[in-house]
């Protein structure tokens, strides 16, 4: 797959790494409930998206999409936000399962 700066990458790779994230974003669930922290393996989830959106620019409306969804996690702190948190996990993995198809496409 084509990427920023005209190189080329292994879709494996691309596919390997979502994966990955895939992981680290359904670990946010139990960590929360857990009373685990989780706002920081969050930051790093945002951080590492962010740079991807920058890499893969065919990808941009997805990307986007799952930021913002990451971002407003961060916001839902409170112990009655629970449920709505867990919606937007299962939203931001269905997001990354989207993000692999096309990777094949």
């Amino acid at each position: 797959m084509k990427i920023k700066y005209d190189s080329e990458i292994d879709i494996a790779s691309i596919k390997a790494n979502l994966k990955r994230l895939t992981n680290q974003i359904y670990k946010l669930l139990p960590n929360r409930e857990e009373g685990i922290e989780w706002q920081a393996p969050l930051n790093t989830i945002v951080e590492e998206f962010a740079g991807m959106d920058r890499l893969l620019i065919d990808q941009h409306d997805i990307l986007f999409q799952l930021l913002c969804k990451l971002e407003g996690l961060l916001t839902l702190e409170k112990e009655t936000d629970f449920f709505e948190y867990r919606r937007t996990i299962f939203e931001c993995l269905s997001l990354v399962s989207t993000l692999i198809e096309k990777c094949q496409d």
